[in-house]
């Protein structure tokens, strides 16, 4: 049995095997299924069985829409409803990986820019300081920023042209509300949270223990 490296590996081999138009119809149906709540490993054994079953169909000379329909944001919303959906620890590991992987690189150009003050002769003390405001910022502004993001793409996916416009327009406006808010916030908070001193090394062992905590904590089975 595969696990979910080696099945979305074989989802992108059966992709290239398909023709245009039946691969512009089932990636679609990839963008709503992976951004949905489900249990990945379920989502993507789903997957696997909606392009064996569509490469199988093409071969017969059908055609996606002659295969699951001609509304395949319904088709695809009724089979994540019987798919079972992440939980416990999953769904805290889902959470928990982008502020953990902004957090991640933050501490690596921290570590970098650092490192270059010292060798230079910069002001090495101003680059050690680090507001709590700004890890607060890093990890729930990437939070809300990638799961818009989501949301937009899920809502976006079955949309034709000019209803995307219009959702393209929409989603910026919000993204940008966003983006104010988190100035306003970050502002707001720099004023009450304290400044860390942390030395160039210490964001380096910071950023190699994001690593490493990134591939055993998120990477997929």
């Amino acid at each position: 049995m595969m696990n979910t490296k080696q099945m979305i590996k074989e989802n992108n081999r059966l992709q290239d095997a398909m023709k245009p138009d039946n691969l512009s119809y089932y990636q679609d149906m990839v963008v709503y299924i992976r951004s949905s709540s489900v249990e990945e490993s379920k989502g993507e054994e789903l997957l696997l069985e909606i392009a064996q079953h569509l490469l199988d169909a093409q071969a017969k000379g059908k055609t996606a829409e002659e295969v699951f329909g001609s509304d395949p944001e319904s088709y695809c919303k009724e089979l994540v409803e019987q798919l079972p959906k992440m939980k416990g620890l999953n769904r805290l590991q889902y959470h928990l990986m982008i502020p953990w992987i902004a957090l991640t690189w933050f501490f690596f150009v921290q570590a970098l820019v650092g490192f270059i003050t010292t060798w230079t002769g910069g002001p090495v003390e101003r680059m050690t300081q680090v507001r709590i405001s700004t890890l607060v910022l890093i990890a729930g502004g990437s939070y809300v920023l990638i799961h818009a993001l989501m949301r937009w793409m899920k809502n976006d996916t079955f949309q034709p042209d000019e209803a995307r416009r219009k959702i393209n327009v929409r989603s910026m406006g919000i993204y940008m509300a966003i983006t104010v808010l988190i100035l306003i916030a970050g502002v707001w908070l720099g004023r009450l949270l304290p400044v860390l001193m942390i030395a160039p090394w210490i964001s380096l062992v910071l950023f190699l223990v994001g690593i490493a905590g990134t591939k055993f904590l998120f990477s997929s089975k």
